[in-house]
């Protein structure tokens, strides 16, 4: 994630650009081992563990969602703090706001330039994700990170339908500075090991349940629709304690 200051110190937020894919997994999968990684010349570094908590934040008729953007307030990890997020083709551009108890005033100005006063002001939380994430730095031979390889167990709570989720998947984030194309490599080696790519774009989309009516948007077929609906139903089956 590359990271640019915006703004004075009293408005202090930075801006970074996401390029990372997404790859559903099971349960039981563990990560790769470590020779896996190496044959395709990436070192793996010791795993680090973190709790996040996640709180999402739009309007009750999606205002944000609808324009793309994600906001959310993260406890623990690395980049805990105030994030608003917008998905582009070249991957996701985000604003980051240091850990405040309310939301940053420069925050609050930006959504009323994103979606208007009146509804800026109605902006209110409307999910709540709970992480158990596992981080394998991946380095290249010269000893640079790379990949940033994150093992997510997410249970999710969409506060607007009331309706709980639970999934597993793997992220492979691209560091700064790092050559797009050593994605390929690393997802060579998760496709091995039993991963398949995501459908889901979003964590704040998947467990509010709007990966259909995005996919719909975006013109998708019938049977990525359908497929869909299945990663909906096993997330809540996966919520309610019969995990795949």
């Amino acid at each position: 994630m590359g990271v640019t200051e915006l703004g004075g110190v009293e408005h202090a937020a930075s801006e970074a650009l996401e390029i990372e894919r997404k790859y559903e997994v099971s349960v039981a999968l563990p990560l790769p081992a470590e020779d896996r990684f190496r044959a395709v010349g990436l070192d793996p570094a010791p795993p680090l563990r973190h709790e996040l908590t996640a709180r999402y934040f739009d309007t009750s008729r999606g205002d944000l969602a609808g324009l793309g953007l994600a906001l959310r307030e993260r406890h623990g990890g690395k980049d805990a703090g105030w994030h608003l997020k917008q998905r582009g083709e070249a991957g996701v551009r985000e604003l980051l706001w240091p850990p405040s108890a309310t939301m940053p005033q420069a925050l609050r100005e930006e959504l009323r330039e994103r979606i208007g006063d009146a509804s800026a002001a109605e902006v209110r939380p409307v999910a709540q994700l709970e992480t158990e994430r596992t981080v394998v730095m991946l380095r290249d031979g010269d000893g640079r990170e790379v990949v940033e390889l994150a093992d997510d167990r997410v249970r999710a709570s969409d506060r607007v339908a009331g309706v709980e989720r639970a999934w597993r998947e793997w992220e492979a984030e691209l560091m700064p500075g790092a050559h797009a194309a050593v994605l390929d490599r690393v997802e060579a080696v998760l496709l091995a090991a039993g991963a398949e790519p995501s459908l889901s774009f979003a964590k704040i989309a998947r467990a509010t349940g709007r990966l259909i009516e995005a996919a719909r948007a975006r013109g998708a077929d019938a049977a990525v629709l359908e497929a869909l609906a299945r990663l909906d139903a096993s997330d809540r089956e996966a919520a309610r304690g019969r995990l795949r």
